[in-house]
């Protein structure tokens, strides 16, 4: 499967890749979620880790969910930055907080 980066953070064995670049993988990096974009290969059926495959947005409810559903960790701050913005906290407990804010709001 042929994956591009998306975002900055992802470290290989010569330092940082750079965005935008292609790589060749036997399966999903799911500890990458939400830092790149399946191009090819990804299968029937599957949507791209970073959740951009045309699916129905999540609410705040559903990202809860993932808090303890032992979903990865920035899969769920990914999830949750689109709910919350520029503005999502740090650490898990402080995202969770926001999250049921948000749900509680009319």
């Amino acid at each position: 499967m042929k994956i591009r980066i998306t975002r900055g953070g992802i470290f290989g064995k010569d330092g940082e890749i750079a965005v935008g670049t292609e790589l060749d993988v036997k399966e999903e990096p799911k500890g990458w979620a939400g830092r790149y974009e399946v191009i090819s290969g990804g299968g029937k059926n599957k949507e791209a880790v970073t959740g951009d495959g045309g699916g129905e947005p999540k609410t705040a409810a559903d990202v809860l969910k993932m808090a303890t559903d032992g979903s990865q960790f920035m899969a769920f701050k990914a999830a949750a930055t689109k709910l919350l913005g520029e503005k999502t906290p740090a650490n898990k407990a402080d995202i969770v907080a926001a999250l049921e804010d948000l749900a509680t709001q009319p």
